[in-house]
């Protein structure tokens, strides 16, 4: 096989290393890692609207649930959030903020829009909207393997 028939899986991989450091640079800022930051954003945001579970987060990130498990065990820890039981299933936990994770709630949603921008720099809309149309295809493709 001639490398260039390995060109897509060496980009999206060198896209995936170069993001991750970013977001781990950006995280280091506010003393969060990359993910955490970006699961914390979420629940800023989602819980606005929506009484946020676990099983939300999985969703939303599309991770298993022992990954999850352990970014909400680490933001518990870092006294970001804390879980209540809700009356109709005491098997539920709600992610409820914290009165700390509400103090960095502006700078850390200030961040992501200051980190969207930078990603987004000088590519249009419909350059924006292709990519994201691509990524949900190579993604579908990704499952069907």
């Amino acid at each position: 096989m001639k490398p260039e028939q390995h060109r897509l899986s060496h980009s999206i991989g060198i896209l995936f290393k170069k993001s991750t450091r970013l977001y781990k640079r950006e995280g280091r800022e506010i003393g969060l890692t990359g993910v955490q930051g970006k699961v914390l954003a979420y629940i800023f945001v989602a819980s606005q609207w929506q009484d946020i579970f676990q099983k939300d987060i999985e969703e939303e990130f599309d991770i298993r649930r022992s990954s999850a498990t352990g970014i909400l065990q680490s933001l518990e820890r870092r006294g970001m959030i804390y879980r209540v039981s809700v009356p109709q299933d005491a098997r539920l936990k709600k992610i409820v903020l914290t009165d700390k994770a509400r103090q960095i709630q502006k700078t850390v949603l200030l961040g992501l829009e200051a980190l969207e921008a930078k990603l987004q720099g000088d590519l249009t809309e419909q350059e924006i909207t292709t990519f994201m149309c691509i990524c949900d295809k190579i993604g579908k493709n990704i499952e069907s393997i």
